[in-house]
This record gives structure tokens, sequence and C-alpha cells, in this order.
């Protein structure tokens, strides 16, 4: 029995962790129950010695020490990876507790253990090789050490642990997959370090954290897609941090995100789409931030949302929809804000807050409180209206609802009049009244003043004390402003006895605000302790701004608003369709199109070179269609040719466009030749052939060139019939050459313009003309194109053209004939000159003699 108790406790996993603790007590223990063994060998031994054979008194006698090795060696094996607690560390089961012992490194750590903690020590890394071999950690916290960076192998081997925190640690930025490895990880604690920004791989891997901390860093920035990893998270704090705006972008991927901290940052903007990442928020944090505004719409997404903080803001603004949404909102807090001007006005900002129970209201300056002002809120059970210097509580300002079991109001400032009879009498008869309650008073009328909300006597309650009313000195007045310009509304307003006074606008009585982005503005100027005037502004005007203005001036108790005034925005004329250059034959009809839009519709007239009696007018030969933009001249005369300007003209300005109208003859309209001659100082037409049907529906796309340069159009010279013609008005000596046309950019077509020189007198006054008519268009051309109209006039004054093929083919024969001629001069030359006289000397004899003998010695 002995043994099993032994085997038993050894083998157990507690027995493990008690040798741990202390493997000398384990000793001392097993050392005990095997002299106990003994003595019980031995005291039976000796009974049964008497009557037993000798042989099984020895078995009975070393039978019990030899069961004995089993379970010593069992022992062993189960004892043998265990080790002992680090020196000066706390173990309890599986977990060990290092921290506070100014560690520099990790101590050698049991392999088994599930938590360890090495908070407040001086550590640096956790690269360290006692953690890779704690493959069966959960939870590590690593707290207030002086960790600067995390190498991305760190946790290679810590595959199960769940909790990691690193709170107060030194570290700047999150390297690339540093927690890729834990795939366990529930929840990660990374506040109080250093992070300046978090960027989209920093938590890659981490598909089951359910909690992230990053409060208290300096992030100021997060990139896009910084969260899309973190399926699983359910809680997001970021408070006291630097960041500006909440975007659409780093939201990305917190679909199942329920608690999202933002508060103690410097959030002035955020862009509502961002919230269809995270529709399932449940609590959301935006206090101590900037905010100034709510505008429509702005929590649409966060319709499950329960509990709303903006409170130590400066939300001066809030729209009638901006919280309409949040049907599912129990709690809100919008205190220490600037609502006064919010409340005053009468907005009905808690309209679809049917379950709202906690309302705050403390501390945004409010005077007074409109009636309904708290309209929606049909399930409230606690307001609080503390630090607010109200004045006026218009009848039904306060719910009385069965449901409101507390108002928290502690002003002083209570005008208590016969109109405020209804919220004494609700305050009396109330079954519970908070402490703060108990401390509102009266301040007016003087007799009143002083005495508590919830003992003033209903029949002292009257209206006999004059309250000062408001009256507007200088109504608004009605403005047309051109489209682009600025325009600005005044509104001047007295108030006796001292009054304070708000003074705001709407249009189309919905009340403006200042907006940057949409160019409004508006301040008030006390012009003296009575009077204060009110400017709007708006810049650049639109068709949108169109409307009607009014000024409403409030002061605690009444308030007075101005007549309605227009503005109307004028847009000057602009041209939908303008007419375009057109050629005509005679005899034929001429369409020409012109539309025009602004505000108001302006008017459309046609005027011709200038003026507005033209042949076809005078003729009644120009009709208009009158249920479209199309204008019509039929039976088309030579003289109808020339420049038609469509004018629009409204209250707002006039617009001009401009096309010219050419009417030929029926047989030059057509050119089947290559070439085309024109006289000087006639209009030339020159056609490029192409597929009707494809040019009519746009899809032929047709340039023109000329001598090799892309063709340059003026008054002179345009392009008409959707790119098919090009017209020449008036030709010079400078417009012949060759011209080009290309179709999309494949097809080419080559035409020649020769330009025909008049006779003597004719041609004189032409170019009497032309000079003219190059002073006012032609002005500014270079010295080139002088030099080769020159050039051009001066070959064509010699007979032929050099461009021509038959020049070429001339100027080669003449110059073979030249050079045959030279050629049969020098044969003829070479023949008939005198024969030479050739001498021949034979040599002497006697001397070739001499010579052979010298060469023989």
């Amino acid at each position: 029995l002995t043994q099993c108790i032994v085997l038993l406790v050894c083998c157990h996993d507690h027995a493990v962790a008690f040798c741990l603790n202390d493997l000398a007590v384990f000793k001392i223990f097993l050392y005990i129950l095997l002299q106990l063994d003994l003595c019980n060998a031995i005291c039976s031994y000796s009974g049964f010695a008497v009557t037993a054979p000798r042989s099984l008194q020895l078995m009975f006698l070393f039978v019990p020490l030899f069961l004995w090795w089993p379970c010593i060696i069992i022992c062993a094996l189960c004892t043998t990876n265990v080790k002992e607690c680090p020196q000066n560390c706390t173990c309890l089961n599986y977990s060990v507790n290092c921290s506070e012992l100014s560690l520099n490194k990790l101590p050698i750590l049991p392999a088994d253990i599930i938590a360890l903690n090495a908070s407040f020590n001086n550590l640096a890394t956790i690269c360290d090789h006692s953690l890779l071999a704690l493959k069966r950690l959960q939870h590590l916290h690593l707290d207030y050490n002086n960790i600067h960076t995390l190498e991305s192998n760190c946790f290679g081997s810590l595959s199960a642990l769940q909790v990691l925190t690193l709170v107060k640690n030194k570290l700047r930025r999150i390297p690339k997959e540093a927690f890729v490895t834990l795939q366990q990880l529930r929840k990660l604690n990374l506040s109080r370090n250093r992070l300046r920004k978090i960027d989209w791989f920093s938590f890659k891997g981490l598909h089951k954290v359910q909690i992230l901390h990053l409060e208290r860093n300096a992030l100021s920035s997060i990139n896009d897609g910084a969260f899309g990893n973190l399926a699983q998270l359910l809680e997001l704090y970021l408070n006291n941090n630097k960041l500006t705006s909440v975007g659409q972008t780093w939201l990305y991927g917190l679909e199942k995100l329920e608690k999202l901290i933002l508060s103690s940052n410097s959030v002035s903007m955020i862009e509502s789409k961002g919230w269809r990442f995270c529709q399932r928020l449940l609590i959301l944090d935006l206090s101590k931030n900037r905010l100034s505004a709510l505008n429509s719409n702005i929590f649409s997404y966060l319709q499950r949302l329960e509990k709303l903080d903006l409170s130590e803001n400066a939300i001066s603004r809030i729209d009638e929809k901006a919280l309409s949404s949040l049907g599912n909102l129990e709690f809100l807090d919008l205190s220490s804000n600037e609502l006064s001007d919010v409340f005053m006005s009468g907005q009905h900002i808690f309209l679809g807050l049917s379950k709202v129970k906690v309302l705050k209201l403390n501390n945004n300056k409010l005077r007074s409180l409109p009636s309904n002002v708290f309209r929606g809120l049909d399930q409230l059970t606690r307001l609080e209206l503390l630090h607010n210097p109200i004045i006026i509580f218009a009848e039904d300002s306060i719910p009385r609802i069965e449901t409101l079991e507390m108002i928290w109001l502690n002003s002083s400032d209570v005008l208590c009049n016969c109109k405020s009879k209804w919220l004494i009498s609700f305050l009396q008869k109330a079954t519970l009244i908070g402490e703060h309650l108990r401390m509102a008073r009266c301040k007016y009328p003087p007799k009143q003043a002083g005495n508590l909300l919830i003992s003033v006597p209903l029949d002292q309650l009257t209206c006999d004390v004059y309250w000062p009313k408001p009256e507007i000195l200088e109504q608004p007045q009605a403005i047309i402003g051109l489209q682009g310009a600025t325009v600005t509304f005044n509104c001047s307003a007295i108030c006796t006895g001292g009054c304070n006074v708000l003074i705001y606008w709407s249009k189309n009585d919905q009340r403006l605000y200042s907006s940057t982005e949409e160019g409004i503005s508006d301040r008030l100027e006390n012009e003296g302790n009575r009077t204060w005037t009110s400017y709007l502004t708006i810049e650049a005007v639109d068709e949108p701004d169109s409307g009607f203005y009014r000024c409403h001036v409030i002061n605690e108790l009444t308030m007075t608003v101005s007549n309605h005034v227009s503005l109307t925005v004028q847009i000057p004329p602009f041209f939908t369709k303008r007419p375009e250059n057109t050629v005509a034959t005679v005899g034929g009809t001429i369409r020409l199109e012109c539309a025009a839009s602004g505000q108001p519709d302006p008017m459309i007239f046609w005027q011709k070179d200038g003026g507005h009696d033209f042949p076809a007018a005078r003729e009644r030969r120009f009709h208009v269609m009158p249920s479209d933009v199309v204008f019509f001249i039929v039976l088309a005369k030579y003289q109808d040719s020339g420049v038609y300007s469509c004018i629009a003209n409204s209250t707002a300005g006039f617009a001009k466009a401009e096309a010219r109208l050419t009417v030929l003859d029926r047989g030059a309209l057509v050119m089947t030749s290559t070439d085309k001659a024109v006289d000087l100082g006639k209009t030339a037409v020159l056609q490029c052939d192409s597929q009707e049907d494809k040019v009519a529906d746009g899809r032929a796309i047709i340039q023109w060139s000329h001598n090799g340069q892309p063709f340059k159009l003026d008054r002179r010279r345009f392009i008409a019939g959707r790119g098919q013609m090009l017209v020449i008005v008036e030709a010079r000596a400078n417009d012949q050459g060759i011209y080009t046309c290309e179709l999309n950019g494949n097809v080419r077509r080559t035409l020649r313009l020769i330009v025909k020189e008049l006779n003597n007198e004719a041609s004189k006054k032409f170019h009497s003309k032309s000079k003219s008519d190059d002073g006012k268009d032609d002005g500014k051309k270079n010295d080139d194109n002088e030099l080769s109209s020159t050039n051009v006039k001066s070959r064509r004054d010699n007979g032929f053209d050099m461009l021509s093929t038959a020049g070429i083919v001339i100027a080669v024969v003449v110059l073979c004939v030249v050079l045959t001629s030279f050629v049969w001069l020098c044969l003829i030359w070479r023949n008939r000159r005198p024969a030479s006289v050739v001498v021949a000397i034979r040599p002497d004899p006697l001397e070739l003699s001499a010579v052979s003998t010298d060469v023989g010695l």
C-alpha cells in the first residue's frame, strides 16, 4: 500500500510541481516512507519466523525490498524534466513571476510553464534563448522594460501564446511580420510606447486577436488597411494619441469591431463612409477631440451603436439629421461643447433617438431651452443639465414622460415667471428630487432672486415684468449676383435692456452654418451696447445658391425674423452648339446650328459680316425651326457667302460664335483631277474624297497639310463639310503648292493647287488689296514665307513651275543635250589638232662597245 501511494504521488502533475518548488522536501518524504516499509517488513518477518519455512521467511523479507525498485525508477522517470524555480522568482503551478528584479536578461526557465511575468525590469530585447524553449507559454507580460525593437523571429516558437503585453517600453515601429507566428494570440497590448505610425503589414498573421491596445503612443498616421488582417478584432483602443481624422481607409477590415476608443486625440474630421467597415460597432468614444460640427448622416452606418461619447469637443453645429440614424443608442454624452446656439435656434436634433436613456448636456453654456427641444427622447430616464446658466425654460422644453427619473440641474439664473410655472409645478410634484436639482434658484424677477425652484409659490409666478425683445433695424435686401461673384447680406438689430442676442441665417427656412468648403461665412459685430449687425457672405455663387434668405434674431426669451429676400444667380450665356464653316452650292439649302444656355435663358440672333441686314433675311429666305436650334437658308445665292455670327444675349452678358459660309457654282465643288488652277483673288475649294457615311457619323478623321506642313487655319482659309473640304478665299501666290489630306491616318489624297496671275491692272489692284489684308491678318508671318512666295512668283514668270513633273523632265532633257554637245566638241577638237614630229636618234656602235667593256670590268 505504501508503495502504491508513493508511485501515485510521484507521477501526479501536482507532485511534479511540488518537486520543482522544493526537491529536498520530496526526498525526505520518500525516505520516510521507505523506512516505514522496511520496519513493516522486519516486524512481519519476526512474527512469521517461528512457524514458516526458512525459504518462505526469506522471500517474505526480501520481496518488499525488491518491489521498491520499480517505484523508485518510475518516480525518477516522472521527475526527469523537472527543474528548479529560477532564483529570486516566484513559481506557482505553471506560472513564473520574475517582475521587479532589475533583470537585464531572462533566467533559464522551466520548459513547461504557461505564464511568465517579467515586467518592471531592464530587458532591452525579447529575442532570448530562454523564450525559445517555452512552447507551452500562453501569457507573456513584459511591461515597463527598455525594449526598443521587435525582431521578426523573436516569437518563432511561441505558437501557443494567447496574451502578449508590452506596455511602457520604447518601441518606435513594428517591423514587418513581427507577429506572423502568433497564430493563437487573442490580446495584444502595445500602449505607452513611442509608435508614430501603423503600417499595413504591422499586424500580419494576427487573425485571432480580439483586443488591441495602442493608447498613449504618439500615433499621428495610420496607413490604409493597417487593421485589415485583424478579422476577429472586437475592441480597439487608440486614445491619447495624435490622430487628426477618422478615415475610411484605415477602418477597412474591422467588420466585427464592437468597441472603438478614440478619446484624447486631435480629431477634427470624420469621413462618414468609413463607418461602413465597422457597422457592428456598439461603443464609440470620441471625447476630448476637436470636432466642431456634426453633419447630416455622419453616423449613418452605425445603426447598432449603443453608447456615444462626444464630450469635451468644440461642437457648435449639429444638423437635424446628424443623429437620426442611431436608433439603438442608449447613452449620449454631449457635455462640454458649445451648443448654446443650437438650442436657442430650436432645432430638433434628437429625433430618432427613441431608446436613449441617459443624456448629458453639462457645461454647454445653455441659456434657454425652447419648446419640444428634446422631442424624440421617448425613453429618457436621466437628463443632466449641470453648469449651464439656463434662464428660460419654454413650455414642454423638458419632456414630462413617465420614464424620466432624474434631472440634474443647478442653474441659479432661472427666470421665474408665468412662462416657467409649468416647470416649477412639475419639479415640485416629482417623486424623486436629485441633490443638484435642489440647488437650482431663481434670478429674475428681482423679488424672486435667490429662491429655490422647488419652494417658489406658484401664485407668485406672474408675467407683469417687462422682458426686452430684439427688433430689426435694417432688413436684408434682395441680390442679383453673377456666377462666380461674392455676395453679402447684412441684417441689423437692436435689443434694449442689455440682453444677449444671437443672429443666424437661413436659406429656404433651413439654418445655414459657416463652411469654408462651401464658401459661406457669417460674422456678428456689436455696434455699441444695443445694436448688432450680422453679415452673411457667400463666395463664388452658383445656381444652387439661389433661394430665399432671412435672418433670425434671438435672445433668451423671444425671436424676431426678417423678411424673405431672394438671391438670384445669373449665369452668362454659353454655347451648347456652335455653327460650323459650311460650303454650299447655288440654289441649295444651307443648315446652320446654334444653341446657347444660361440664367436667364439667352436670346439668339444672327449677323452677317457684322451687320443685321443681309440678303437671306431681307428676302425672307432665312428660316428658324421653332422647336429646334437649326437655322436654314433656302435657295442659296452667291451673295449669301460671308461670315455669319450667332450672338446669345441676356442680362448676364452675351456670347458670340462665328462661321464662314461659302456659296459656289455647281461645277466648282467637285474636282476629280489631281491638279487645280484658280485665278488670283478667287475662291478655291479642295475636296478630299471619302465615304460619305463614315464622314457623316464622325468615323472618318481628316487632316490637311500644305507642302508637307500642317495646314494653318485663319479667317481666309478654313475647313468645311466635316473636314472634307478645304476652302481658300481670295487665293494668293503663297497658297499654291501640294495639298494632302489623310483619312484616319493611313489613306492619303494629294492635290496640287496653281494660282494663276491676272493681267497687269487687275494684278496691281489685287496686290494692293492683299497687302492691306496682309497687314491685318498676316502681319506676323516670318521672312521664310515671304522668300518662298517670291521664289514661286519668279519661277512662274519664267514660264514653268519647277515643282511640276513636266518642268523636271524638260530640265533633265536640256541638261542631257548640253552635256552631249560638250562631249562631241571635245572629240572633234582632239581629232583636228596637228601631228607631232618624232626624231629617232640611233646610238653610236663605238659608244655601245665602250659601255659593254666597262660593264664587263
